[in-house]
């Protein structure tokens, strides 16, 4: 208890130099630390352009928002799902003859704190440029903002690419944008006279950070953030490590729990949830981990979670949660957890290097006691079906496009289902699809109601339409 309090005691004295610090800078500076919101989909989902994503209150910012993210079950009834995220980064490098730790962070779930700052290394080297130019670069964009700079990201020569002059972007090349919206921001480690910032040997890094939003189908609760590091130091950093690094409060955080699901050492999945039967479910989720030119997807090497009071604090301490082999995969116990999904790669990284590490977030409303057998099964399905349309390059494929609401609610029971559904209030029509948006049952209902014998279909995620309604099925046997 002692230590918990003194760990308090330190977070509110860090908050607070920050904050003062903060009110120290220039306006045009202080403008440099944004946060922003899409407007899509079931949620609300914050970025900073330092690197933090999703948090409920940037430490930068000059008021506390009411939460993270806010998950809207369906447009009718919302629930609260608040968490952090970021990178962690990681590496040895030689210091007197020995190979020594380093980690760096965009995103630390004790104090909300990062350790970098917008900006670009490559264009504008190592401190801030609080230059209304600075500010149109790399200020944090929308791909669907009508007016200010253009979208940053064109595609050149049928690839992604960020394009630093401002004048130069709307002709280089359309926009380029996964999602139905997009959020983008590059930050740095690299700025010695930031007085926030605590480190006094960076690696010399660019972030360029894009996540990406939808308005329709299961899309809806999705969000995939990919991540473009490149290291311009001089040292050669071996046994680099990338990883995410979640806080998840689903409601209230201190009865949170977590499950870890590890397939071939290659893809990792963490379900959040707390003890109610009624709070949503939070999946994080790795779909391509740490790789790059001439470096092959290195996998997730360590799947961990963790209560609050055991956060690492020193850089050895940090790199050693990064790079230990350590899959949790069992429920977690009650407290307010958070959790890594780390790669690890044996190619060093030299001057010039690109890496990539890209991850999903997804939110499904609960069907019973908190990752119930169904919960875990349904969530399970729901993150390989994300993945593999990821990696296939087809993600608008998912099902199913949402249309206008009918006046009447179609009412699926019971659900889950084992044998024979039900169904209240459809029109005279009702298909079942699978998660791959195959449709795989077709009845005809009259007088209002019907029944569909589910006994044959395969354990898992369905969804029931009807009247252009979707209600999402969960079949268990």
């Amino acid at each position: 208890m002692k230590q918990a309090s003194t760990r308090v005691v330190v977070r509110l004295f860090v908050l607070f130099a920050v904050h003062v610090s903060y009110f120290a800078l220039s306006a045009q500076a202080q403008d440099l630390f944004m946060r922003r919101s899409n407007s899509l989909g079931h949620w609300t989902a914050y970025m900073t352009n330092n690197g933090a994503l999703f948090t409920q209150s940037d430490i930068f910012s000059l008021t506390v928002t009411p939460g993270g993210a806010l998950w809207q079950n369906g447009g009718s009834v919302s629930d609260t799902v608040i968490y952090g995220a970021g990178l962690w980064i990681g590496g040895l490098r030689r210091r007197n003859g020995v190979l020594m730790p380093h980690t760096e962070y965009s995103y630390n779930p004790n104090d909300g704190h990062s350790i970098f700052v917008p900006g670009s290394i490559i264009y504008d080297g190592g401190p801030i440029d609080s230059s209304q130019q600075a500010r149109d670069k790399y200020r944090l964009y929308r791909s669907t903002d009508l007016v200010g700079p253009a979208w940053p990201l064109r595609i050149v020569n049928g690839q992604p690419a960020y394009i630093d002059s401002v004048p130069l972007r709307t002709t280089a090349g359309p926009p380029s944008t996964l999602g139905d919206e997009d959020l983008f921001t590059i930050y740095k480690d690299s700025d010695p006279t930031a007085i926030y910032d605590t480190l006094v040997d960076p690696f010399s890094l660019e972030v360029r950070s894009r996540i990406s939003f939808w308005d329709h189908g299961l899309l809806k609760d999705v969000a995939i953030v990919q991540n473009e590091i490149i290291y311009t130091g001089e040292d050669t950093v071996f046994n680099p490590v990338v990883a995410m690094v979640v806080d998840g409060d689903i409601n209230y955080p201190g009865d949170d729990r977590t499950k870890g699901v590890q397939n071939e050492g290659i893809q990792a999945t963490v379900f959040f949830t707390d003890q109610s039967s009624t709070d949503p479910l939070l999946g994080a989720m790795v779909l391509e981990a740490q790789h790059g030119p001439n470096r092959p997807n290195a996998g997730v090497t360590s799947l961990r979670y963790w209560n609050i009071l055991d956060d690492p604090i020193t850089d050895s301490d940090r790199y050693a949660f990064l790079t230990e082999v350590h899959h949790d995969t069992a429920l977690s116990g009650v407290g307010d957890a958070r959790m890594i999904l780390s790669s690890l790669s044996h190619v060093p990284l030299v001057h010039g290097d690109t890496v990539f590490f890209n991850y999903a977030f997804f939110v499904r409303p609960t069907t019973g006691p908190a990752l119930s057998p169904a919960d875990s099964g349904a969530m399970l399905n729901e993150a390989r079906t994300i993945y593999s349309h990821f990696l296939a390059g087809n993600l608008y494929q998912l099902p199913v496009h949402e249309g206008p609401q009918a006046n009447s609610n179609i009412v699926v029971y019971p659900n889950p289902a084992s044998n024979r559904l039900f169904i209240q209030n459809p029109g005279d029509r009702v298909e079942i699809f699978n998660v791959l948006g195959q449709r795989i049952a077709d009845e005809i209902i009259k007088n209002g109601e019907g029944e569909i014998n589910v006994a044959s279909l395969p354990a898992g995620l369905y969804f029931v339409r009807s009247l252009n309604q979707c209600v999402p099925l969960n079949i268990i046997h």
